[in-house]
């Protein structure tokens, strides 16, 4: 199967679709991928991130367009400078675009469904005797016509999808391993995340332990800590106890290395995550370059971490004051809020009797002016499952009551 643009023209787009119709635009973004002008990459790189893959759902063009992607990783024009969501996101500047691409395959990795067992997948994507009824389906979505998605046989349609991406799977490996000696931290970094997701595809990997020594060797040599963070990151997402990296010299890659599940009974990596968190703006200032597995801030991990791992609230209650006095908002599904569940396990009862460590808790948060927001109906969920009122005044009160 080739791969790279010579791999375009085998492919008839028409019979394909992204996210907003038939993908007969995709292989003129693609070529322009390697333009020599920005405003065409840029554009060919938003239809790749938003069209072809699109909020981590794949499409129909999904599969062929990751191979003309892997094939152009060894492309050099791909190592000029992109700016994907992330980096724009944070204001961070331009990565190669060949890391672009690198998380675009990440994404598609990811899309393969890992958890699911290919029999399930083919029970949906092949239900039997329904073939000529799948037909009419996959024409009415070429029509685009948007009802078609409400039928239930689409659902074979993107099942097939998730197939076909296991299928070219294999054959994204070896462009991505290639990348991870690349002279920039972001592509290898990146190279790193991606390489981790696609051992997790079923049947990607002939020989699976061998990445995991791989990295882990990687992972002794690196120095840079923003490296050795992907790398032990990737170790835990596959499954290792990279036990040895809690002593790391660099705290970033302390608690990376404390974030695998294979460590949550560790007494060591449980207090590298809560340690970490007494100190949350630190924390999340010690990643310039983002790895795969950490989405946003690195504090929305520890908490998620932490919280999983809490026997009781007590356990972190001073790591949680710490996140509640500098938080906002924005952040309540991610940080204060998945705390305050854990803080508040059943509703508040009538007459309300909160416990110390719920009081403290609540105090924090009532001197934060940064969460009390009434525009922001996220946090009223989580108000709501705790049996209390998302409203500044009304927690004031129920303080004050010696409740």
């Amino acid at each position: 199967m080739r791969m790279g643009l010579a791999a375009v023209a085998e492919t008839d787009w028409s019979r394909l679709f992204h996210a907003y119709g038939v993908a007969s635009d995709t292989p003129d973004h693609l070529a322009a991928l390697v333009h020599d002008a920005e405003k065409p990459r840029a554009e060919a790189v938003d239809h790749l991130c938003g069209a072809v893959i699109h909020q981590g759902t794949p499409w129909s063009a999904t599969p062929p367009a990751a191979l003309v992607v892997a094939g152009l990783l060894s492309d050099p024009r791909t190592a000029r400078p992109s700016r994907d969501a992330v980096s724009a996101s944070s204001g961070l500047e331009p990565v190669p675009l060949r890391a672009v691409l690198l998380g675009f395959l990440g994404e598609v990795a990811e899309a393969t469904q890992p958890e699911v067992s290919e029999d399930e997948i083919r029970a949906v994507a092949h239900p039997e005797g329904r073939e000529a009824e799948i037909a009419a389906t996959l024409k009415a979505l070429l029509d685009e016509d948007e009802d078609a998605w409400g039928d239930e046989l689409a659902d074979a349609i993107m099942a097939r999808v998730v197939l076909d991406l296991r299928a070219v799977a294999p054959l994204l490996v070896d462009p991505v391993v290639a990348c991870l000696d690349d002279e920039n931290l972001h592509v290898r970094s990146r190279a790193i995340g991606t390489l981790a997701a696609l051992a997790l595809v079923p049947g990607a990997l002939a020989r699976p332990a061998d990445l995991t020594d791989r990295l882990e060797r990687a992972a002794r040599e690196a120095a840079d800590h923003n490296e050795r963070c992907a790398l032990v990151l990737a170790l835990g997402e596959l499954g290792a106890a990279p036990r040895g990296f809690l002593t790391d010299p660099h705290p970033a890659v302390r608690v990376c290395a404390a974030l695998a599940p294979a460590l949550d009974g560790d007494a060591a990596a449980v207090h590298e995550v809560l340690a970490a968190l007494e100190d949350p703006v630190a924390a999340d200032s010690w990643l310039a370059v983002q790895p795969r597995q950490i989405f946003g801030h690195l504090r929305f991990a520890l908490v998620a971490t932490a919280v999983r791992r809490a026997r009781s609230f007590e356990e972190v209650l001073s790591p949680a004051l710490a996140v509640a006095g500098m938080t906002s908002s924005w952040t309540v599904d991610l940080d204060w809020g998945p705390l305050l569940a854990a803080a508040f396990p059943e509703p508040v009862a009538e007459p309300p009797v909160l416990t110390g460590a719920q009081r403290r808790y609540l105090e924090a948060l009532v001197a934060n002016d940064a969460i009390w927001d009434p525009r922001m109906g996220n946090a009223l969920r989580w108000f709501d499952s705790a049996g209390l009122t998302y409203d500044r005044d009304t927690c004031s009160a129920l303080l004050g009551s010696g409740a």
